[in-house]
């Protein structure tokens, strides 16, 4: 993050600055691909979109943790949550002792984090509901049906992305419901390229109806993926979550075009970069799922021009965006919790 990003921001307070800074330094320790999705971003957007990722991301990192135990991320949660509603609602954080490298950074970002939903009129006192969802999450390795999938959607991945929409300032009121829709199929897209890591990891986030479906178990699929071969129950199974992510992704593919031109293209580029999902899990007859790989995303090898050339697209439109008199929201200057 940049002097001027924050200049432009109209952040001036130094010790906030130092919290947006910090904060910018993990989203690109962290964020991997998507960091450079800041630099489709409006310049003084990029400090909000900096925080609001870098949480999402540390927040998801912590739980999935795989080197610590469930007891040790579930303990990590509950320390980041208490010094997230410590700082919103404005107690003192002052120690006997100095703070640890994991205690400063949770400070940090929390700081951050209350600023950008605070300036942005976002409920800031619901992230807790965020962080008990990956708790939750710590111990529940399958779901019985899409309702019980469909709480945790609503949780940890669609209370950001509602608030996220608002960041990127929606132009139409149509504007959460289309958020919804694409960030579901991002998210099912997900649980599907993911299966072989989420097995070996324990969990399983395609419904268990959905598999008893076609006559399938957990079992099955554990046998099945990456060895190899693939039944044909298995191909149709695929084949059904593809088609439900896919029906959601239609559903939600004009949300761009209801956003503030400064958020448009990375919302583009993102939705572009999940569709090249669906033909690489079903060509040459679900071959991926007999060898998967890593996931896509902006530095993924194919996507690395696309990326560039949406970046230059982006400053292109910022710039007009600018002439033609566009301003951020002025930031959150009260100190009240």
């Amino acid at each position: 993050m940049t002097v001027q990003e924050l200049d432009l921001a109209g952040i001036t307070d130094s010790g906030l600055r130092a919290d947006y800074i910090a904060s910018s330094q993990l989203f690109r320790k962290i964020g991997r691909g998507r960091f450079l999705g800041r630099y489709m971003m409006h310049p003084a957007k990029r400090p909000y979109f900096d925080t609001f990722f870098s949480f999402v991301c540390y927040i998801d990192d912590l739980a999935d943790d795989i080197n610590l135990s469930v007891d040790v991320r579930a303990r990590r949660l509950d320390e980041w949550q208490r010094t997230y509603l410590a700082i919103a609602k404005g107690e003192d954080l002052t120690s006997e002792h100095p703070l640890s490298l994991s205690e400063q950074t949770d400070a940090a970002l929390a700081r951050a984090l209350v600023h950008t939903l605070r300036t942005w009129d976002l409920p800031y006192l619901r992230v807790p509901e965020f962080v008990d969802g990956h708790r939750k999450a710590l111990t529940t390795y399958e779901y019985a049906d899409q309702e019980e999938l469909d709480d945790f959607l609503e949780t940890v991945t669609l209370l950001p992305a509602i608030w996220i929409n608002q960041i990127f300032e929606p132009i139409s009121e149509d504007a959460e419901e289309l958020c919804r829709h694409t960030i579901t199929a991002f998210q099912l897209l997900d649980f599907i390229w993911d299966l072989r890591e989420d097995l070996d990891l324990g969990r399983l986030y395609l419904p268990l109806d959905h598999l008893a479906r076609f006559g399938l178990t957990r079992a099955d699929l554990d046998r099945q993926i990456g060895s190899g071969y693939i039944s044909d129950a298995l191909r149709e199974l695929i084949q059904f979550e593809i088609d439900i992510a896919r029906e959601h992704m239609n559903a939600g593919r004009s949300w761009p075009q209801t956003l503030h031109p400064t958020a448009r293209i990375f919302m583009e580029t993102d939705i572009q970069t999940h569709d090249s999902m669906f033909p690489e899990m079903i060509k040459d007859d679900y071959a991926f799922f007999k060898s998967p790989r890593r996931g896509l995303d902006f530095v993924s090898g194919r996507m690395i021009p696309r990326t560039a050339k949406a970046i230059a697209r982006a400053r292109k439109a910022n710039q007009q965006a600018t002439r033609a008199g566009y301003r951020i929201r002025p930031p959150y200057r009260g100190t009240e919790a």
